[in-house]
């Protein structure tokens, strides 16, 4: 497997030898293309020139005679051209090669026979109004035939090669700076990301003026974040499991060994503590097991159309009693809409809301419940009497987080981290906030429809 240089270098290279191949082979194209126009212009300008010539000696004589046609072409004529004249059966009248007149023996050794060079080298027409007289076959030496042509494409050939080398001397530089350079920003960042999955943290990543590996040097910090606080979260999460397990069995384990030691009597009221010891633990295994299960990936919830007055109902029933008994105002207001929600899980998400609030609300406190939409979101406000410390409020989310444990010894800690994972298996947000002399916890979902 080839590393990032040897990679990066190389498809440089190649690139760059593609370019200059593609130029070099365009180069090539327009000499030959700019040769082939200049020997085809002077062919013209000569079939030009000498076709009134020959014209007029028609005229004069009445016919074409070789010696005629020779004293008219002859002052034209120049080592580099070649004249062939024919009559109106493609007979051969006059031959002047390079300026010198041939035999037809001389043009058939050194053309071939007359019939096949003019079906390889179509004749010019001399015509005398509508009446052909005649046919011409003019040429000239190729363009390389000319000393100043030859030394010009020279040139070119000469620049052009010089030029290939210098541009390959500098690609082959840029290509080895780049490559090093993008090698080194990457060796950074593969090492840094090496030491963040052996564990080590405060790893220190490179910055980089490459978009993609900035954005990678960025994703790999804000991971190494996430990690640092997973793992202070699951550190505190043991140690806060530890202590809320430890205690209530060790106390369950001391009173059962001191009953069947004979310490203690065997009691209904003893018995009832231990149940009720045992219910804690229970209750907490539960709740573990709930949050386990709600953050897990592979967790999907069954949304269905809900309507909000139904669920209202269903709130009133559970709780209504309840806070009667303690002597709580319990207030529920709804507008009519429709949204879409897994019934079970926001049942469950908005009683550990309910119940944490009737949990920390004096007798005489209120508890108030509004559901309406907002921007075509549905919006849940659970308020109810009460004050969360500033300190607190960053951390109620937390697992196993309870701001005052002497008062409250019984919460889990785990009910509001089950509401925000439910919140966030529907896409919505949950907040909590102190709104005066009231607690506010704001649950919002997306995506309802309006019935009205």
């Amino acid at each position: 497997m080839r590393s990032l240089f040897a990679r990066f270098f190389s498809n440089l290279i190649i690139s760059s030898l593609g370019v200059l191949v593609t130029m070099a082979l365009i180069a090539v194209f327009a000499v030959n293309h700019s040769v082939s126009t200049w020997n085809m212009g002077k062919k013209t300008d000569l079939e030009n020139l000498l076709r009134p010539i020959v014209s007029r000696v028609y005229r004069m004589s009445g016919s074409l005679e070789r010696e005629s046609l020779h004293t008219a072409i002859e002052p034209y004529m120049t080592d580099t051209l070649y004249v062939y004249i024919f009559d109106a059966e493609k007979k051969p009248l006059l031959l002047l090669d390079k300026g010198s007149l041939i035999s037809v023996e001389e043009f058939q050794k050194e053309l071939g026979s007359v019939s096949s060079f003019l079906r390889e080298n179509p004749p010019v027409e001399l015509t005398d109004g509508s009446h052909i007289v005649g046919y011409m076959a003019v040429s000239n030496v190729d363009f390389y035939a000319y000393k100043a042509n030859r030394n010009f494409v020279s040139t070119i050939v000469n620049v052009a090669s010089i030029g290939i080398v210098i541009t390959t001397g500098l690609s082959l530089v840029l290509a080895l700076v780049l490559s090093s350079s993008f090698s080194r920003q990457t060796k950074s960042l593969v090492s840094g990301i090496q030491d963040l999955s052996n564990g080590k943290r405060q790893v220190e990543f490179p910055q980089s003026t490459t978009l993609e590996l900035e954005t990678i040097s960025r994703s790999a910090q804000m991971l190494q974040r996430q990690l640092e606080k997973e793992e202070t979260l699951r550190e505190q999460w043991m140690q806060d499991i530890s202590h809320d397990l430890r205690t209530p069995i060790t106390a369950i384990k001391a009173q059962l060994e001191a009953m069947h030691d004979g310490v203690l009597p065997i009691t209904s009221e003893r018995i009832g503590r231990l149940m009720a010891e045992l219910e804690r633990v229970e209750f907490l295994v539960r709740d573990l097991s709930e949050l386990s299960r709600y953050e897990s990936p592979e967790m999907r919830i069954t949304p269905q159309l809900l309507f909000s007055s139904d669920f209202m109902d269903d709130m009133r029933e559970r709780f209504a009693f309840l806070c009667s008994q303690k002597g709580i105002s319990f207030l529920l207001n709804s507008a009519a809409f429709s949204y879409y929600a897994d019934e079970h899980l926001l049942q469950r998400c908005v009683s550990n809301i309910i119940q944490n609030a009737i949990q920390h609300t004096e007798a005489g406190g209120q508890i108030s419940v509004n559901f309406y939409d907002r921007d075509s979101q549905a919006v849940l406000e659970v308020r109810n009497s009460g004050h969360i410390d500033e300190r607190h409020l960053e951390h109620v989310f937390d697992r196993f987080y309870r701001g005052d444990k002497a008062r409250h010894p019984s919460g889990s800690g785990l009910g509001l981290p089950i509401v925000k994972a439910i919140m966030n298996l529907h896409n919505g947000t949950v907040e909590v906030k102190n709104c005066g002399d009231m607690v506010c916890v704001t649950l919002t979902f997306p995506e309802i429809f309006d019935l009205l």
